[in-house]
């Protein structure tokens, strides 16, 4: 089980990357959106909810499952980051720019944890180390879809 929750959270190892993990994290949920948009995926929209949905669930059970072993909001935990950039591409048309465009504003309010995401990020709970992701992926998905309306 536990070999299971260190792949989920570590987004596939991505997390024990020692540079910028959450930046690994991010990149390998593009590459699976990537992926998905290169096969001309019939169901993209769907398999980027479904894929959001199973990775916050199963990546709340891996926290919890790896609560001992790891500090809590542990940077190998990048599972939040790849949930984050999904959430970005919500109602959005899948493309390479828009994947280009959802990393890049995914990042940066990941980072700099601008308008209340920092209040979750500073909540000790298994839920905040996902949700603070959750809530700037909105942030980022809301400003992608303004910037697609102004091109």
């Amino acid at each position: 089980m536990k070999k299971l929750a260190t792949a989920i959270s570590s987004g596939f190892g991505s997390g024990f990357i020692p540079l910028a993990p959450g930046t690994w994290g991010t990149a390998v949920a593009s590459l699976i959106t990537t992926f998905l948009w290169l096969l001309e995926a019939e169901y993209l929209y769907f398999s980027s909810y479904a894929l959001c949905l199973f990775f916050t669930l199963t990546g709340y059970w891996a926290i919890i499952v790896l609560k001992d072993e790891w500090v809590h909001d542990d940077q190998r935990i990048v599972v939040d980051e790849m949930i984050g950039l999904w959430i970005t591409l919500f109602f959005i048309p899948i493309n390479g720019l828009t994947i280009i465009l959802s990393f890049i504003l995914f990042r940066l309010f990941d980072i700099f944890k601008p308008l209340g995401i920092r209040y979750f990020d500073n909540i000790n709970t298994h839920w905040a180390v996902i949700v603070d992701d959750m809530v700037a992926g909105v942030y980022a998905n809301i400003t992608l879809q303004l910037l697609l309306l102004a091109l």
